[in-house]
């Protein structure tokens, strides 16, 4: 097959990263795969792609303002995507993320035989707004609705994913829910690593360590975990805390503000971004998703693939990835992600952490990824 993946941006993170992996699993395949973005927003997105072969592109060199809401900026970027089309003769256009991405690509296909698009759906709407965060949805977001049933194939990496487009009014042809793949050679329990990063962060050998890796966004909940860890602090003084990841400067230093007025002080560590992501959730005994909306937290899977257990909140498929084996409790309630933590504190020295690697080894893989997507695009285009 020749594939082309289209998304609205080119940067850092989780869904960046598993677009890498799927597309490099399936270039292994022997399949053509090649990446558009429509901009970049991060100078260092290369090195999300450092062991891929893959082809990647922008169609702007950088963000171009409010060009792209614009009648003339989109009639721009749908011809050159239908041109790279055409002249690739590209067989699938996998707009894999981004909801103007998603409109360009069915207004770049409407006239081009012999190409078919599918659309991915990498997060969920949450169905109500947690007080205090707001966020302005993409108007394609509500005008894709109505060409969805044009799209022959939607591919979420969620089942919460499925069921906000269809609460949303998406109907497209075929729907199927392919998680996301974590990779289990890279992610495994690593006892050395486990004592190396607790060193370098000054984390005394029995104190207990929970942590929280997203971006810095209202959506993720830093919030509400750090309420929540000023509330454990008051039945365990010992315990430490650290959030791993960046986000926008000026939220960043409000959180950081108030972790020190809720009394948090030199107990909570601000770590920023890590390149050694399965060093760092092996430093971990307690990972904490305290996230608004998801799509397919792949911090959980990862964490458990290393064998540390999680305490999360019920937003996305959180809850399907931990099943019976870590906490779940419902969104916005620092009380409740309180409980959670102390209950799985509690809870370590039972805790069976080859059942934790289990269960993303036997659900979760990348080579169940990158299969069941290879399937669903050859069913797609002999259908």
């Amino acid at each position: 097959m020749r594939i082309l993946f289209f998304i609205d941006t080119l940067g850092l993170g989780g869904v960046i990263r598993q677009l890498s992996l799927l597309a490099g699993g399936l270039q292994k395949k022997g399949h053509q795969v090649s990446v558009l973005a429509l901009y970049p927003v991060d100078r260092d997105w290369g090195s999300m792609w450092e062991a891929s072969q893959v082809r990647i592109r922008t169609l702007y060199d950088k963000r171009p303002g409010n060009v792209l809401p614009e009648v003339a900026g989109l009639i721009r970027a749908v011809l050159e995507l239908r041109r790279v089309i055409k002249k690739e003769r590209i067989q699938v256009l996998y707009a894999f993320q981004g909801h103007t991405a998603s409109f360009i690509s069915w207004l770049a296909v409407c006239s081009v035989p012999g190409t078919k698009i599918v659309w991915g759906v990498q997060g969920s709407t949450p169905e109500r707004r947690p007080g205090g965060y707001t966020r302005k949805a993409s108007p394609a977001l509500y005008v894709n609705k109505w060409v969805s049933p044009f799209v022959p194939l939607m591919i979420p990496n969620s089942f919460k994913g499925l069921a906000s487009r269809r609460r949303l009014g998406y109907r497209c042809k075929s729907e199927i829910v392919i998680n996301n793949g974590i990779d289990t050679d890279k992610f495994r329990p690593d006892p050395a690593a486990r004592e190396i990063v607790r060193r370098e962060w000054g984390i005394p050998g029995d104190s207990p360590l929970i942590g929280i890796a997203a971006r810095l966004s209202p959506v993720k909940g830093h919030a509400d975990f750090l309420k929540a860890a000023s509330l454990l602090l008051r039945e365990r003084g010992d315990a430490r805390f650290v959030c791993i990841g960046d986000g926008n400067e000026r939220y960043g230093n409000e959180l950081k503000l108030l972790g020190r007025d809720f009394g948090l002080g030199d107990l909570i560590l601000w770590a920023g971004v890590r390149e050694d992501m399965p060093s760092v959730l092996n430093a971990l005994d307690v990972l904490c998703s305290s996230s608004h909306s998801e799509g397919f937290p792949n911090v959980i899977g990862e964490a458990m693939a290393c064998g540390v257990p999680c305490v999360v909140t019920d937003a996305g498929d959180s809850a399907l990835i931990v099943a019976d084996l870590g906490t779940v409790v419902p969104p916005g309630d620092p009380a409740a992600l309180a409980q959670g933590l102390d209950g799985m504190l509690d809870m370590l020295p039972k805790v069976r952490r080859d059942d934790l690697r289990r269960r993303i080894e036997e659900n979760f893989t990348l080579e169940k990824m990158i299969g069941e997507t290879e399937k669903a695009l050859e069913e797609m285009l002999n259908s």
